[in-house]
């Protein structure tokens, strides 16, 4: 089985924003629909699609980047529940191709937590959907060889890592996926 968490420990991995356009295997599922109720539907697609992918309810890590200034500041300081497990610095200089990097960042931590409760992935998807917190957290299923990630109100990406899951969850996640992107994955569903 391919190791996602050895390769998010990797400081040349580069999992760029926005995930969807930066990944092959990847799909994008819309989260806000309709006006009436727009936020509260918001959370419910996001945690229905978390319960598509993390059937058993069992997250085996989260993992989000913790970026610091030239004098050692924390630049964005994330205020979720995690107990984070371990941090890794990554090579700031193969980050400089996202948008997130500007020219105030020095550093670079990815910060890796474990075996996250389904309530913690909750809780910090609420947060996410109201953009109360950054910087974004992704969840890895390892059973599923995926990582998932809400970036807002408007949708979520979920990156695989075997073609195979890749066409599994296409049809299981097809009724989520945003229309402006869905001939895209219906090109790469095809082509493999």
């Amino acid at each position: 089985m391919y190791n996602i968490i050895e390769q998010l420990s990797d400081d040349s991995f580069l999992y760029l924003q926005p995930w969807f356009y930066n990944n092959q295997l990847a799909l994008r599922c819309e989260l806000g629909i309709d006006e009436d109720k727009y936020m509260e539907n918001a959370f419910s697609r996001a945690i229905q699609i978390a319960s598509i992918l993390f059937e058993n309810r069992k997250i085996d890590a989260a993992f989000f980047n913790q970026y610091f200034d030239a004098d050692g500041s924390v630049y964005v300081e994330g205020d979720f529940e995690l107990n984070i497990d371990k941090k890794i610095d990554l090579n700031r200089n193969l980050l400089l191709a996202s948008d997130d990097i500007d020219d105030d960042i020095s550093a670079v931590k990815r910060c890796i937590a474990y075996d996250v409760d389904f309530t913690t992935l909750e809780s910090i998807l609420k947060n996410q959907i109201e953009c109360q917190i950054n910087p974004l957290v992704s969840f890895v299923s390892l059973d599923n060889q995926c990582i998932f990630s809400v970036y807002d109100d408007r949708g979520c990406d979920v990156v695989f890592f075997a073609k195979e899951k890749y066409k599994e969850f296409y049809v299981k996640l097809e009724q989520y996926f945003l229309d402006y992107d869905r001939e895209k994955m219906r090109e790469t569903f095809d082509s493999i």
